[in-house]
C-alpha cells in the first residue's frame, strides 16, 4: 500500500474513531454547501451557511486569539458565501470531472481566491482600525498586511472543496515530497491537479472509499499526515 493510501486511511480512521470529532465539521460544512449550491440562496439558507462555515473554521483552528475573525460574529461571512456561490465558479465544484479544462479552472480559481482575499482584507482592516477592539494584539494585525493563505484555502476547502488547506502540516508535507511550499493561487492549484493526474487511479478509488470525498480533500489528508509525520512539532 502506498503512502497516499496509508496516510489518508489513517486520517480518516482516526477521525471516525471518536464520536463527534471536531474534524467532522468539514463534512457538515462541505455537504451543506453541496446541497444549496444550485438552489436559491434564501435568507434562511444564507444564515445556516454562515453558521456552518464559522463553526467549521473554529473546529479547524482559525479562531485562535490572534485571528482577526475572532473579533467578529458569524455574519461577516455573508459576502464570502455569496461570492463562493457565483455561477462563474461552477467548474470548481467538480475538479475531477473538469480535469481536461485545468487551465480554465486555474484561472477561475485565481479569480475566486483574489476575491475572497479582498473581502477578508476589508474585514481585517475593520478590526485593525476600530478603537473599541482593545483586546486585540494590533501588532499582529499591523505586521500582516496580507491575508493568510491558510484562512482563505480553509474557507474554499470547506465549501467548494477545490483546494487543500495550506496550513503548517500540509505545507510541511509538500516540502517532504519536494513540492512547492509557498502558496501561489494558480500555480499551487495546477500543481495539485498534476499530482492527481500522476496518481489518478489510486486517488479515484480513495474518493469512493471515503464517502465520495472530493479530490482535494484526499490530497489535504495525505499531505497533512505526511507533514505531521515529517518531524514538525505536534500540537494536537
Amino acid at each position: 500500500m502506498s503512502s497516499i493510501s496509508l496516510n489518508t486511511e489513517k486520517f480518516y480512521k482516526d477521525m471516525n474513531s471518536v464520536d463527534n470529532h471536531r474534524y467532522k465539521s468539514w463534512e457538515h460544512c462541505y455537504n451543506f454547501f453541496r446541497k444549496i449550491r444550485d438552489e436559491e440562496l434564501t435568507a434562511e439558507k444564507l444564515e445556516l451557511a454562515q453558521l456552518h462555515l464559522a463553526f467549521y473554521l473554529a473546529s479547524w483552528g482559525m479562531y485562535r486569539g490572534s485571528s482577526f475573525i475572532l473579533q467578529k460574529d458569524y455574519t461577516i461571512f455573508k459576502e464570502i458565501i455569496k461570492e463562493l456561490l457565483e455561477n462563474k465558479y461552477t467548474c470548481l465544484w467538480n475538479v475531477e470531472e473538469n480535469i481536461d479544462e485545468k487551465e480554465i479552472m486555474s484561472k477561475n480559481f485565481e479569480e475566486l481566491y483574489t476575491s475572497l482575499e479582498d473581502i477578508l482584507r476589508k474585514i481585517k482592516l475593520s478590526v485593525k482600525d476600530h478603537p473599541d477592539f482593545e483586546g486585540v494584539d494590533k501588532r499582529f494585525l499591523n505586521d500582516r498586511k496580507e491575508i493568510s493563505p491558510t484562512l482563505t484555502t480553509k474557507i474554499i476547502l470547506g465549501t467548494l472543496g477545490c483546494i487543500p488547506a495550506y496550513d503548517r502540516f500540509f505545507i510541511a508535507g509538500l516540502g517532504s515530497k519536494g513540492l512547492q511550499k509557498k502558496f501561489n493561487s494558480k500555480k499551487s492549484f495546477l500543481e495539485m491537479i498534476d499530482f492527481y493526474l500522476d496518481n489518478k487511479d489510486e486517488l479515484d478509488d480513495l474518493s469512493k472509499h471515503f464517502d465520495n470525498y472530493p479530490l482535494m480533500k484526499i490530497l489535504d489528508m495525505y499531505f497533512w499526515v505526511e507533514g505531521y509525520n515529517s518531524g514538525v512539532e505536534k500540537d494536537l
